[in-house]
């Protein structure tokens, strides 16, 4: 496998909460970027944050980094690579998978120790 290199997507996101009998809603679809996720217990969406109306659970102030390129589905360990050094520098994240490649999220207030610490690791950085 190559080495991985994040591109950091320009934008600020929310993940949102919405109940799980709750259809889409309409503004989901104007964001540059948007992942939805439902299940049983709740009906999750990452979107632009200027989008959310305020009477929307939500958690705000994220930033997205792509991984560049497609991603081998049969490769192991991918999410370890990136995730073990930004939890040993204390920064929590979560990741969407995509058939092609992975997106991470991490809170706007430590975008610039995540770009340090990938870049640290070896890991490529596009901003």
């Amino acid at each position: 496998m190559n080495q991985l290199t994040f591109e950091l997507l320009s934008g600020i996101y929310s993940l949102c909460r919405l109940e799980p009998h709750e259809g889409v809603p309409n503004w989901v679809y104007l964001s540059a970027f948007y992942s939805i996720t439902k299940s049983k217990e709740e009906l999750s969406i990452v979107c632009e944050e200027y989008l959310v109306p305020n009477d929307v659970t939500v958690e705000e102030s994220w930033r997205l980094l792509r991984i560049k390129g497609t991603l081998d589905l049969s490769l192991t360990g991918i999410t370890a690579k990136f995730s073990t050094p930004l939890a040993d520098a204390g920064i929590n994240i979560c990741v969407i998978a995509t058939y092609d490649t992975d997106y991470l999220m991490v809170k706007s207030d430590k975008i610039l120790d995540t770009l340090n610490t990938l870049s640290h690791a070896g890991f490529g950085v596009i901003t």
